[in-house]
């Protein structure tokens, strides 16, 4: 009969006991709650002053408090006599700056600090202005003169001159250590147009003991040519050509050791000239308007009126 008791109580417990588990196992686990922390740093000009943050003690100010949980606090600066508070919010991993303003009793962000004094900014100061000398009504300030440079101004006969006595000059230079002669030119752009120049020259050449150049192999030639066009003041044209050629032998003759041609063209009329003297010669051809002078270093071509009315004048056609 004992057994039998023993038995039942044991089936009841056991079945107390299913449904119990079954009830716990039906009630919710509770949540997992992560809490998040920020940082606070009160500044404070004033020596001693302590941060309390939801009225409990921190640490002095200057320094950077940690693990406080996120949200709004309550956070306060307190010297022995003076408190200055506010309201903050704490954010996740972000340190709040705060500044401890007691003259004006107020706790503000750092940040809205700066924002205020770059509201505000300094007024430059002026540089000092020099005094203002009053000048007497009805005078106006004179301006410092400008010196005027004179203009050299030509008379309109004398521009012509300039413009077209002188159609070309040629030099023939001689180098001191070589057979080539160097052949320069001279004309206005203004009158002549449409200007070429070829130059070619052939052979070996040396020097005797007397220090004469001679052809060693030849033929030994020089040419220098040229053509261009003359515009007078009237608009009149004329095209010219010129050949210039010396020519180098292999010994000394009785004229001497070279001789010189020029082919003069004025509108394709050619006139050839020769001269076989080493010695200084000068030839001069007039050619309708034209006057052509030649000799063994240069060559100039003029107007034969122009020339006329200098020397008629008195002047020398050589200033031109």
């Amino acid at each position: 009969m004992r057994k039998k008791v023993l038995l039942i109580v044991a089936a009841v417990c056991l079945l107390v006991l299913g449904g119990a588990s079954g009830a716990w196992s039906q009630q919710e686990e509770p949540e997992l709650v992560i809490v998040k922390y920020g940082k606070v740093m009160v500044q404070s000009a004033v020596p001693g002053a302590k941060v309390y943050i939801d009225d409990l003690y921190k640490e002095p100010a200057g320094t950077v408090i940690e693990k406080i949980v996120v949200g709004e606090h309550t956070i306060s600066c307190r010297t022995g006599a003076q408190t200055v508070t506010g309201s903050f919010t704490i954010k996740k991993n972000e340190i709040l700056k705060l500044e401890a303003r007691f003259q004006e009793g107020k706790l503000v962000p750092v940040a809205e600090l700066a924002k205020v004094e770059k509201a505000e900014p300094e007024t430059p100061l002026k540089k000092e202005e020099a005094p203002k000398i009053e000048k007497p009504q009805g005078e106006k300030p004179k301006k410092p003169a400008t010196p005027v440079k004179k203009e050299e101004t030509k008379d309109p006969e004398s521009e012509r001159r300039s413009l077209h006595l002188n159609v070309i000059k040629v030099y023939f230079i001689e180098g001191a250590d070589s057979h080539r002669v160097r052949v320069i030119h001279k004309i206005n752009p203004k009158v002549v147009g449409k200007f070429t120049e070829k130059k070619h020259s052939t052979g070996t050449y040396y020097h005797t003991k007397q220090n004469l150049l001679l052809c060693e192999t030849g033929p030994c030639e020089q040419q220098w040519s040229s053509t261009f066009i003359y515009t007078d003041e009237t608009g009149k044209s004329d095209s010219f050509a010129f050949t210039w050629k010396q020519i180098v032998y292999t010994g000394i003759s009785p004229t001497g050791i070279s001789e010189r041609t020029l082919l003069y063209c004025l509108n394709g009329d050619c006139k050839p000239l020769e001269d076989k003297s080493d010695m200084e010669f000068s030839i001069e051809r007039e050619t309708g308007r034209y006057t052509m002078t030649w000799s063994k270093t240069s060559l100039t071509l003029r107007r034969s009126d122009i020339i006329k009315q200098i020397r008629a004048a008195g002047g020398d056609i050589e200033v031109y």
